[in-house]
């Protein structure tokens, strides 16, 4: 569960999911106060973070010598569809072919999965 909670000051909103709390908000120049990520900022972070732990987790149970890893993601649109775009940069020294593993582990995080699948969305008001 995460709870969103937004007042009367544009457009900042408390975020918690009972453990930890964010602020999320817009940028000045869309009318919010650039307090935290923006929404679209959040969601690239939380496909970045997770493609990042499930490449870390990968390379070490491999025992592959990474020292840092960096997933750089931007968003694009091509003929209507929004594409995300990785760019993943291990430190450390690896082959082509563990190069081109860690390119198809990336794709397995769940939140990548979540992503490409699409789901259906719900709403209700209260």
């Amino acid at each position: 569960m995460v709870k969103a909670t937004i007042n009367k000051e544009h457009y900042a909103c408390s975020v918690t999911n009972g453990s930890h709390d964010i602020i999320v908000d817009e940028p000045i120049e869309l009318g919010g106060t650039h307090k935290g990520f923006a929404p679209k900022g959040l969601l690239m972070a939380s496909l970045a973070s997770c493609v990042a732990i499930t490449l870390r987790m990968y390379a070490d149970r491999k025992k592959w010598p990474i020292d840092k890893i960096e997933v750089e993601v931007n968003v694009d649109t091509e003929n209507g569809e929004t594409i995300f775009l990785e760019e993943i940069t291990c430190t450390g020294v690896l082959t082509e072919e563990q190069k081109l593993r860690l390119e198809e582990i990336a794709s397995k995080c769940p939140v990548s999965k979540m992503l490409a699948a699409g789901h259906e969305i719900r709403s209700s008001v209260l």
